[in-house]
């Protein structure tokens, strides 16, 4: 886990217009590693670039798939049961220039289900690989065309018959949309960031789009058929998962590179505002919940750690206590 070295360099947090909070803490909070874990992340993953997350649950077991492009640029995926049994690395290979977005969706047979990963390619288009439980293999890389500044963001919406919906920020700086059979649509806006899909849980797909990114004003906005902004301030994309309650949990790196969280409560149009969790990033977060059978749920954020490697958080829904553990 982390230990904090604190140094305070503000008294409060400011609040910025239409009451958004802007994310520069009280203090600053420099990660200092202080595990029994191994001494790296390995392979070593690329600096900088956000991991990929997709869970599944069936039976009454949760499982977790992390992916990251390792400092070759090829693709990296490691999984476990429990944060405490990880397997071996797998190398999936391919040529990536962006950090890679993940998710797995469960069958209409429920022991079955699938696991999509996307990623840009040296083309700038957006490429993917696509593992099947029935089969059992990773099928080939594929690609889905257009042109993507950044990493792409995935989600899927509705039952198991769902695919993944892809999106990007487009050369144009606005969001683009598609299917795996479908083209490009543009849905507007103007993005700072990358998109970042609001995760499929244990395999089960929200009931609609939601997609969350860095506006022109470095805030995050979301976007649901139409763009709201959240607020707060960021360099990199956000990260977003939603509770088996209704309850929508959004994370983002602070200016002060910790993390911070916001919480809409189920049904809630408005945002309770923004608390900082704490932490050092040196990527965007991303999120999940997993494992999603544990009676309280359990929120999970990966990142990359100043000293590069790749780090797990996880904070038991209910509580306020947030543990860390390396990945190896």
């Amino acid at each position: 886990m982390f230990t904090w070295v604190s140094r305070r360099v503000r008294a409060a947090a400011q609040t910025g217009s239409r009451g958004g909070v802007v994310l520069v803490g009280a203090a600053i909070l420099i990660g200092v590693l202080a595990s029994t874990a191994s001494a790296a992340t390995v392979p070593r993953p690329a600096p900088g670039l956000v991991p990929g997350a997709s869970t599944l649950a069936t039976s009454g077991e949760d499982s977790i798939r992390i992916f990251y492009q390792q400092v070759n640029h090829s693709l990296t995926t490691v999984s476990g049961p429990a944060a405490s049994e990880w397997g071996g690395p797998q190398n999936l290979g391919g040529v990536l220039t962006s950090g890679p977005a993940a998710i797995t969706i469960k069958g209409a047979v429920e022991e079955f289900a699938n696991t999509w990963v996307f990623t840009r390619g040296t083309d700038q288009a957006v490429w993917h690989r696509e593992f099947s439980d029935a089969r059992g293999t990773w099928a080939p890389w594929a690609s889905l065309g257009g042109r993507a500044i950044g990493a792409p963001g995935v989600i899927c919406a509705g039952g198991p018959a769902s695919g993944p919906v892809v999106f990007v920020r487009g050369t144009d700086n606005a969001l683009w949309q598609r299917s795996l059979t479908g083209g490009w649509t543009s849905r507007g806006g103007r993005l700072a960031s990358s998109p970042a899909g609001l995760q499929a849980a244990g395999g089960t797909c929200p009931a609609g789009l939601d997609v969350f990114a860095l506006g022109a004003d470095h805030a995050v906005w979301e976007f649901t058929g139409a763009w709201h902004r959240v607020g707060g301030t960021s360099a990199v994309a956000p990260a977003a998962v939603r509770l088996p309650s209704g309850e929508t949990d959004l994370f983002a790196r602070g200016t002060d590179n910790a993390l911070w969280m916001n919480v809409r409560a189920p049904g809630a149009a408005a945002w309770r505002g923004w608390h900082r969790v704490g932490g050092f990033l040196t990527s965007a977060p991303a999120a999940a919940i997993w494992p999603s059978s544990f009676p309280g749920k359990v929120r999970t954020v990966l990142a990359l750690g100043g000293d590069g490697n790749l780090w797990i958080g996880r904070n038991a829904v209910g509580t306020s206590t947030w543990n860390w553990g390396q990945v190896p």
